[in-house]
């Protein structure tokens, strides 16, 4: 009885993350969607936080939306393999390979989150917002890698016991794929 409560406990926490981390990967459409009449002519393609924009291009769909896309990629990556944590059949491997996962999942969706804000700014012209949510797409990757790295130690690599099925090393391969495609046509576009 004990160890069925335990299980429902967890599903209905793993359901409300899962709903939570679809919200934070959707937002950033939604915000970009919401302010891109009134963003300017020319978006950042290449930034660094300490220097800001590097490179920009023309506003196209392309442009404004290319960044959640390419975060929703990742997230869709590390869905995939959080989903896996049942491969594991050592309770702290199993713990800590979740635990690795699901930090990246919401590290991932924090970032998009971060750089749909640091975009959305560029309509209301707010430079300190530009600045809050640059440093918060630089930390949320900092903060998420470390803590990812922390919370997954007891599972170091390699992972004998994870089973991808081909159709899942498939949508691996793609999803990666289409994320250097973006990168690839990214560094076309620019000015």
């Amino acid at each position: 009885m004990n160890s069925r409560l335990k299980t429902s406990s967890f599903n209905s926490r793993s359901r409300l993350a899962e709903a939570v981390w679809i919200l934070m990967l959707g937002a950033p459409f939604l915000l970009l969607a919401g302010v891109y009449n009134q963003l300017p002519g020319d978006i950042p393609v290449i930034r660094n936080p300490l220097a800001g924009t590097v490179m920009s291009a023309p506003k196209s769909m392309f442009t404004v939306f290319r960044v959640p896309f390419m975060n929703l990629t990742h997230g869709l990556m590390a869905a995939l393999m959080r989903s896996h944590s049942q491969d594991f059949d050592h309770a702290a491997r199993k713990s800590s390979y979740l635990a690795m996962f699901s930090t990246l999942l919401f590290a991932i969706a924090l970032k998009s989150n971060f750089e749909a804000l640091e975009i959305s700014g560029l309509a209301w012209q707010p430079g300190s917002l530009r600045q809050w949510a640059a440093a918060g797409t630089a930390l949320s990757v900092v903060a998420g890698v470390v803590l990812a790295l922390v919370r997954g130690r007891k599972v170091p690599i390699p992972w004998p016991e994870l089973r991808l099925s081909p159709r899942e090393k498939v949508i691996l391969a793609g999803l990666f794929l289409s994320y250097l495609a973006v990168v690839t046509a990214s560094l076309l576009v620019v000015d």
